[in-house]
């Protein structure tokens, strides 16, 4: 363990690049351009939740004819798988947020705001 962390901490070190004045501007567009990115990462888990959200309720109304036919617990698999997705992708979401977020700032910084 103490050995990764030392790996860890010495490639960090190795790439570090120094950020000369005349690169600014193009290094802030670079974090404005990964801003994006990660936003439209985030809009994407938004159209994985909502199709996960209406395979839910489809599931139920396509499938479930009585409890003979279609007993609760393969509705209850079908719920936890998507449950399961839902759950996953609105935790990806907030980190693609952030990161968004993180980026904005970084470029602002270097604006000078």
């Amino acid at each position: 363990m103490k050995t990764i962390l030392i790996l860890a901490i010495v490639l960090s070190l190795i790439s570090i690049t120094p950020v000369y004045a005349g690169e600014g501007s193009q290094v802030a567009s670079d974090h404005l351009a990964q801003a994006a990115s990660y936003e439209q990462r985030a809009q994407a888990q938004n159209d994985l939740i909502a199709e996960h959200t209406k395979m839910k309720e489809d599931y139920i109304r396509r499938y479930f004819i009585n409890e003979k036919v279609s007993p609760t617990s393969k509705i209850k698999e079908m719920e936890k798988h998507c449950d399961t997705i839902i759950k996953d992708a609105l935790g990806l979401k907030a980190e693609f947020l952030e990161f968004a977020k993180w980026h904005r700032m970084r470029a602002a910084e270097l604006a000078g705001r």
